[in-house]
């Protein structure tokens, strides 16, 4: 055999492997989006602190919310905006989860805190300034789990828009076995979402960009805790968690 017809039929491998990727990928983010618009529509919500949130939402101004990792799978059933941004990786699975959010109006842009993290950041904040909200998962994408780290800090500072942290909960659901016992909750739930009074760059008073950074970073952290417990409670959860 010529190397010319080895060389075609690998060329003709790879492009059937791609096709099959291709389709999986597919196959999966619509899988996802499914189950969660099926089960969303099963869904009952209380909302607790919400009135500034949605009094922008309704007037079109962009803002930055900030969940944990754990309840981030709830994010497209809670959002009530125009339309929202997110940072996703750029492996595979962070195209099937972009894929899936896109069918929510929800837009990604690639990166994360261990690859492409400035290209990311650039995308949200210009998404941002086109007037988008940016959802951001400040223990993300490795954890660990509760511990917030700048960059959430930092896209405030950055765009001046005001940052939302929020909670979900519910009543019942499945707690997976990963490293940031994601919550998915059961049909028919009683769902809450808390959120916390926002915090504005730009602040008197602070001695520089670092301090800042770090004051909005510890106070979102902190707020983040307080707010999930107490969505834990209002849901009627047993194991009430700051994480």
């Amino acid at each position: 055999m010529s190397r010319r017809v080895s060389d075609s039929r690998a060329a003709r491998g790879l492009r059937r492997f791609d096709l099959l990727a291709r389709a999986e990928i597919a196959a999966a983010s619509f899988a996802i989006w499914l189950v969660l618009a099926l089960l969303g529509a099963t869904l009952r919500w209380t909302r607790r602190g919400s009135a500034d949130l949605e009094r922008r939402w309704s007037a079109g101004e962009p803002v930055l919310m900030a969940f944990w990792h754990g309840r981030s799978i709830m994010l497209p059933l809670a959002y009530r905006g125009r339309g929202a941004s997110i940072m996703n990786s750029t492996h595979r699975d962070g195209e099937i989860i972009s894929r899936a959010l896109a069918r929510f109006g929800i837009e990604s842009t690639r990166g994360s805190s261990s690859r492409g993290a400035v290209a990311g950041v650039l995308g949200l904040v210009r998404a941002s300034r086109r007037g988008r909200d940016v959802a951001l998962i400040p223990d993300g994408p490795r954890g660990p789990a509760g511990i917030a780290k700048g960059g959430a800090a930092e896209l405030a500072i950055a765009t001046g828009a005001p940052l939302f942290p929020m909670a979900v909960s519910c009543s019942h659901g499945w707690r997976l076995p990963t490293w940031d016992r994601m919550l998915l909750p059961y049909p028919f739930a009683r769902m809450v979402l808390v959120v916390g009074e926002p915090l504005q760059a730009g602040a008197a008073g602070r001695a520089s960009r670092g301090d800042e950074r770090e004051e909005i970073r510890s106070r979102l952290e902190s707020t983040l805790r307080r707010i999930t417990a107490e969505a834990d409670r209002l849901a009627g959860r047993r194991e009430v968690e700051e994480t």
